[in-house]
Order: structure tokens, then sequence, then C-alpha cells
């Protein structure tokens, strides 16, 4: 898995695609489709669509083994998360990491 060269907005509905693919590895299409509707009220067509735009955005490929179609994540969480995080600190905290932090440690006990 590579990250890509610049950055991607991937949408909530498309990480529900990456997560399943993170979580299980290769997946054929079949398989996709049944774990991601497992967690959601999506139609087939719906996430077909969410799978077409991973693969426009060079997030996700397809890549046949032995005759089977299976979809690989051509991006690491590590590197979703990185860039989400990155986004919120821009958004909220006017790009300012230490403010990130200290919002982080003064409010959020874990």
């Amino acid at each position: 898995m590579t990250a890509p060269h610049i950055p991607l907005h991937i949408t909530d509905a498309e990480s529900v695609i990456l997560t399943a693919l993170w979580q299980h590895g290769p997946l054929t299409p079949t398989r996709l489709i049944s774990d991601v509707r497992s967690g959601r009220d999506w139609g087939d067509s719906t996430i077909k669509t969410l799978i077409a735009r991973l693969m426009h955005k060079g997030a996700i490929r397809s890549q046949r083994d032995d005759g089977i179609l299976r979809y690989h994540a051509q991006i690491t969480h590590d590197s979703y998360a990185e860039a989400e995080i990155r986004d919120l600190i821009k958004r909220l905290f006017g790009n300012d990491a230490e403010a990130f932090t200290a919002f982080i440690a003064e409010r959020i006990k874990i």
C-alpha cells in the first residue's frame, strides 16, 4: 500500500469502504458489498458508486488474482488518519498543532 502524493478528500461514506478493506484485506466485490451492508442500510448501487469514486481518486484499486477480482486499499489507515487530523487542525485551530494538543490534553480524558 502506498500513500498518495497529494491529499485526497475521503468522505465519511467512502471511509466505510476503506475501513472494510483495512480490516479484512483485499476483498471480492461480493464480500466488500456484504461487509459494508452489514453495518449500513445502503443498497448495492450506493456501495458500487462509493467504490467507483474511491477508484477514481486512486484510494483503492481492483486486481484479478487467479481470475478472481479483488479490491485493494491504496492508502493506509495511518495516512488517512494523519490527513484527517491535519485537516481538523487546519480548520478548527488555524493550523496550530500546539493549540490542538493543548485542547486534547485539557478536554479529552482517555
